[in-house]
Parts: structure tokens; sequence; C-alpha cells
């Protein structure tokens, strides 16, 4: 025994002894402690070899009283010193208590927002309940983040098992995404590999089971919660990658899937309908709700009307489920005895037009009520009426009775863009980015619609037969049909400036890697960072443009802000188009329509924009004379322009105005009369003449005084015969009827 006790003294021992601390020899390694006087080596030395015992064989694991009992004797940063002599048994007693913290921290409610899980927390919890600072207890022990990768690493061998259990029952992660984050979440996930790709696999295809489209960012949400911020860094990147993936998969799944489904999701017995349409690279949907329909008995009837609407190629911007929806329940609630369809008459029909009519519904939406119920009855009545249907058939259609005369006039028109607005517009557009600037430059300079841009292919650009162009083709969706009945090719052309070719074209050569990676043939295809491929989005570039008008203060002639639509675009070349010349064939070629009825009604719009522009205020503002549009109505374009023209050179100046008289040569009828302007409805005057007027109003009326006395002193009682008489009786009416009207507009103008 005192062999050993000599020889476990050789191993520990002083090397060197310096005023305030001692380099001491410990199984070999060396190590700087303070030095302690009051204190005899020997029993250093017994409670060093004591600590080494409590770390090897574990002793601590009963409770911590030997370890704070060393750590009261040596202190902290000595205790941590001679811990580290015996690396490997201190980072396992180490290791001990962080797994002991991770299953508190598991029971708390606590969460974890730093990058390193804190050793401080474990050393706490190792040394309870001694106080001390231990955020700095290893700043003199090197590679200290290995303290750190302990606490992980309890941490992660507590969570894995907890997210792979859920991960195999299909749940979300986001309870243990708030404990710890979702960095250490995403390790967790992927140390589980056997596990996650089937978990991803199965939450994608819950979206399919449901109808529901799927996105990276719905799986991401749920995965790890609607706050959570997607693509976070930390080594996480062989996760995401996998999450695309498997979106990616189920979304070519459901583009053939769901449409195919349409059918049957069609079903009678359901009371919500969600039918899709392939856009591009992506679906759209639309949800019908029946339950909106409160009348039971009704509402299978329209469902048995849509499922035949529906039976062929289905548009999810079909809005005649809400014209029906609502429709029906004025109806019902008019007369609550309705109970099917046939029991509507002429009564129903009449008291649903004036409820739409007092509750200030448009006139376009009540004509699309009218349209769509009026469909609806032709199915109930006619030979496509399914078997199945087992309601009362209607012996008659009430809604034809109702006709809507001039319909085309209620429906909005779309103004052109004026110059102002467009010079404007066009210093700001280059703020926006370069396929926003292409899109913006080709509905100017073409007038296309919004998705027959949007839906360029490939091959969109060919040669032209004239030096300088170039001829964009492009499908016209809204007249394909009659294009098909009229024999005609689905394409059509316009040319465009080469400049803009040479836009297009580097758009086409930009987007060839998502073509080829999707398989489709659009030159519009883009893909955000994070996201999956789609088409460009006109409304987004409505409301882009439409923000930069509102950025820059940009509004019209009353003041107002613009708001800006795509097909302002069309309707703008169209009005430029024929103030420099055009024809109507040009038109009808240009817009790409199939008769000349539409540009004729943009002929007659643009004939009144012009005509509305030489009103009266125009005249008013050129030379402040009071011209009512009553003078001009009767005035053509051509000859108010004329008029203008006489204005500026004088040739209508008269007494105290100008005169509008059509036929206008110099001469008038009442040329001989002295007082012929002033009672002439032709005559155009203004408040810069007023004090004229009210000077030739007191003239005649003194004179008219000066005859009154006369006729009173010769004694002549009955004078309202006389012809002077009557003439300076009008002449006083109609000077101070102008008197009183040039001030009534004085007054109102200040």
């Amino acid at each position: 025994m005192r062999s050993a006790g000599r020889a476990v003294s050789a191993m520990i021992k002083v090397i060197k002894r310096v005023t305030a601390s001692a380099v001491w020899e410990i199984d070999g390694a060396s190590v700087p402690l303070q030095r302690r006087r009051n204190i005899p080596e020997a029993k250093i030395i017994s409670k060093i070899v004591e600590y080494k015992r409590i770390l090897q064989e574990r002793a601590y694991e009963s409770n911590n009283a030997c370890l704070l009992e060393m750590f009261q004797f040596f202190g902290g940063v000595s205790f941590i010193k001679i811990g580290m002599v015996y690396e490997d048994a201190f980072l396992e007693c180490f290791s001990y208590y962080a797994k002991i913290f991770a299953e508190e921290w598991a029971a708390g409610d606590c969460r974890l927002h730093s990058k390193n899980i804190g050793y401080p927390y474990v050393f706490q919890n190792m040394l309870d309940p001694i106080k001390y600072d231990f955020r700095y207890i290893l700043d003199e022990i090197p590679d200290s983040e290995r303290f750190c990768r302990a606490v992980d690493s309890a941490f992660e061998e507590y969570w894995t098992p907890v997210v792979e259990s859920l991960m195999r029952e299909g749940k979300p992660l986001h309870g243990v995404g708030y404990r710890v984050g979702d960095v250490r979440l995403s390790k967790y996930m992927m140390a589980v590999p056997w596990q996650i790709e089937s978990y991803l696999s199965r939450l994608a295809g819950g979206y399919t089971k449901r109808r529901e489209i799927i996105s990276l960012r719905k799986l991401h949400c749920y995965i790890f919660g609607y706050g959570s911020r997607s693509n976070f860094a930390g080594g996480c990147e062989g996760l995401f990658a996998l999450m695309k993936s498997v979106v990616e998969k189920e979304h070519d799944i459901q583009c053939v899937k769901f449409i195919a489904e349409n059918r049957i999701a069609m079903d009678a017995g359901l009371d919500t309908w969600v039918l899709y349409q392939t856009h591009g690279v992506r679906l759209k949907y639309m949800v019908m709700d029946f339950t909106q329909i409160r009348q039971a008995s009704m509402r299978i009837e329209i469902k048995y009307f849509l499922k035949n609407r529906f039976s062929g190629t289905i548009r999810t911007s079909d809005r005649i489920f809400g014209a029906i929806t609502d429709a029906v329940n004025r109806i019902c609630d008019h007369n609550a005895s309705i109970i099917y369809f046939a029991d509507i008459d002429t009564v129903d029909v009449k008291a649903l037009q004036l409820s739409m009519e007092t509750d200030g519904c448009t006139q376009t939406s009540i004509m699309a009520a009218f349209t769509a119920l009026r469909v609806m009855m032709d199915y109930l009545c006619g030979g496509e009426r399914a078997d199945a249907l087992k309601t009362p058939v209607p012996q008659g259609n009430p809604f034809r009775g109702v006709t809507f005369v001039n319909a085309l006039s209620y429906s909005k028109n779309t103004p052109y863009i004026p110059d102002s607005i467009l010079t404007e517009l066009e210093k700001y557009v280059d703020t926006l980015n370069e396929t926003d600037r292409l899109v913006f430059r080709i509905f100017n300079e073409t007038g296309m619609r919004a998705k027959e841009v949007v839906y360029l292919r490939e091959d969109c650009l060919k040669k032209a037969r004239y030096d300088g162009f170039v001829e964009l083709k492009y499908i016209a969706y809204k007249v394909i049909k009659a294009r098909r009945r009229a024999g005609l090719g689905d394409y059509h052309s316009v040319y465009i400036s080469a400049e803009l070719a040479a836009e297009i074209s580097k758009q086409i050569k930009e987007s060839a890697h998502i073509r080829k990676q999707c398989g489709l043939p659009y030159i519009f295809l883009h893909q955000n960072a994070g996201y999956k491929m789609t088409m460009y989005d006109v409304t987004y570039f409505i409301v882009k443009i439409n923000k930069l008008i509102k950025k820059h203060n940009i509004r019209d002639e009353s003041g107002e802000l613009w708001n800006f639509t795509s097909r302002q675009c069309r309707k703008t070349l169209v009005v430029d188009m024929i103030e420099n010349g055009a024809t109507v064939e040009e038109l009808v070629y240009q817009l790409g329509h199939l008769s000349q009825s539409t540009a004729m009604k943009y002929y007659a719009e643009v004939k009144d924009i012009k005509l509305a522009a030489l009103n009266s205020e125009f005249f008013r503002k050129q030379f402040e004379v009071n011209i009512d549009d009553g003078q001009l109505c009767e005035y053509t374009e051509e000859e108010r322009r004329l008029l203008h023209v006489d204005f500026c050179l004088g040739y209508r100046r008269v007494e105290m105005g100008f005169c509008v008289r059509k036929n206008h040569d110099g001469a008038c009828r009442h040329m001989n009369v002295m007082y012929h302007c002033v009672c002439c409805p032709k005559l155009c005057t203004g408040a810069q003449y007023l004090p004229y007027w009210q000077r030739l109003f007191e003239s005649e009326k003194k004179e008219l005084e000066t005859m009154l006395e006369k006729y009173k002193r010769n004694n002549i009682a009955d004078h309202s015969g006389f012809v002077e008489f009557k003439r300076k009786c009008s002449l006083v009416a109609a000077y101070q009827d102008i008197v009183s009207k040039l001030q009534e507009r004085q007054d109102s103008s200040v």
C-alpha cells in the first residue's frame, strides 16, 4: 500500500513554483494551478486523486455532491483544468449532465434561439446549487466548442426519436421546431434518412388525396409552422432539395390526376366542388360551395345543370355559379313557397329584377344573372336534362320574357391612355425589371390581349416582307373558335419593330433552360428562387404599374390617379391608328378581328372623343366667352375646328362677343336692326364684356323711362300696343337678361 501511494505521488507533483501559482505535473500533463500556501501539497494530491476516481468510476451518477466538493476545493478554473487532464472521463461526465439538461428542457416550455446551445446551463445543472458565472469557465480551455457539440449531441439523441416517431405517424413537426429551432429540427430529420423521404411523400400524397394543389410553401408551413422562414441557413440544403423534388413530382401527378378527376368531383351528393384547369405549368381552380344556396331542392337542380355545363372544357374564370346563387336566394327570400325552379313565374322574375335594381346592382350584373338563369331554365326544360334529376320539369322559361335593350351601352368602356399619362409612365417604366419592361412595350406596340402576350411561344418571330420589321405571331385565344369555324388557323400575325423583336429574341434565349426543364414552349415562363416555375402573372404586372403611378403621382386632367389596365394599351393603339389615318381594314388586321363591326365602334368612339375635346369648356378657356353645349350640338367635329379657326382670326367677332351662326359669311338678316346681336341666340359673350352690357342696359332703361314720362305728359294711357314701346321693352329685357347671366357666371367662378 505504501508503494502504491508513493507511485501515485510520483505521477502528481509540483515541478515549478512561482509567487502566485505553481505548475503541477499530473499524470504526465503540465497544469498551472493557483498556489495555495495554507494547504499542504499532500492534501492537494489526495484531492486530485479523488477527483480522478470520481470521473473514472462515474461516482457523480448517484448525486453531484462529490463534484460539488471538488469544485469548492479547487475553484472553477482549476476544477476544469484538472478535469481536462482526464479529458475523456470529464467529457463523459459533461455529456451525462447534458442529457439530463436535454430531458429537463423537453419537459419545460423554453425555446432555443442561439446557434449553439450554451454549456453554462449544463455546468449549472452539474454543480447545482452553486452560484457561479459559468459563461467564462472554459476561457482557458482550447476548443471549448466541443462542449457545445456535446450539448447538441445530447439534444439530438433525445429529439431524433421524437421526430422519427412524428414522421412515422405523418404529423407536423413545428412543435419540435418551436422548442429547438428549425435548423436543429432539419438536422434531426436528416438523421433518419430511411424515414424522411417516406414522410415527405406521404404528406405530398395527402394534398393530392384532398384534391388540394401542393406547393413548397404549403409543405414547409405544415412541417415547420406558418411562422417559420423558408430556405433558412444551417446546412439544410439537402432537406430543401428533397422537399422541392417531392413537391415537383407530386405537382406533375396532380396536373394529370386533378383534370381527369373533375368529372368525379362533380358529384351531386357533395356540397363542395373543386374543379381544376391547367394554366401553363401550374393549375388553376375554382370552388363552388353549394351550401350558399339556401333552398336544398334547387341546390340539386343547380348541381345537375353545372355538371352538364362543365362536362367539356372547364374555365375556372366562369362566374355563372355566383350569379345563379345570388339570384336564387333573392327569389326564395321574396317568395318562400318556391321549392323548385318549376315554381318560378313571371311575377317572381320581375321581383328579382326590382330587388337587384333597388340594391344598386349594376345593369351588367343584372343581365349576367338573368342570362345564367335563362340558360339554366332551358336546361331543365330541354333534352339535355339528366334522367337522374327527378324534380318537376318547368312548363316554360319565364326568364325569356325579360329583354335588355342596348345591352352594350351598360358595359364599362375601356378608356385610352392620354398622351400626358403615357409620357409620364414611359419615364418610370425603366425602373421595372427587364421582363416587365418588355411586356409593357409589347402591349403598347401591338395592342395584344393579356393572354396572347403571356402565351407567346418560342417560334413567335418570323421574317417579314418589309425591311426594318419583323412578324410576331400569336394564338388569338379570344376568337379561336370563330377562326376555326371560318376555316382560319389559330395563329394571327402583326408587324413589330426590329428593336422590339430583338428584345423578344433575348427573352426567348434566356428562358430556354426553363422551357427545356418543364417541356413547355412559352417564353414568359419564370422561376423565382425557392419557388416552382410558373407563367408570367399579368395581374401582378398591372399592380406594379399602378404602384408606379401612385409613387410618382401620375394623374389625369380631372386630378384623379390614373388606374392602369392592360386593355387600355389596346384602346390607345386604336386611337393612335385612327388619328393617323388608318383604314378600317388596317384596324381589323392589327386587332385580329374577324369583322369590321368592332372596328367601326372604335371609329365612332374616337370621333366622340375628338368631338368632346372641342366642347364649350374649350371655347371658354380659349376666348373667355360663354358658349353653351346647345349652341355646339349641331356642329360636327370638322365644323367645330373651323369655328375655332374663325374665332382665332376674328371673322366672327360681333357686338360684345362672337357669333356661332352656321354658314357665317359676314352678312346677317338682322344687320339693319340696331340691337340685332343682343337678341340673337347665336351670340357668345363673356364676363370681360359685362361693364359694357351694364352701361347699355342702364342707357336703354333710361330711354324707356323717358318714353313712359312722355306718354304720361300727353295723357296716352294705352301705349302697350305701340311698336316702338314694345321694341324698347324687348331690348331692355334682353340687356337685363344678359347682364344677369354674366353676373351669375362671374359670381360662380369666383
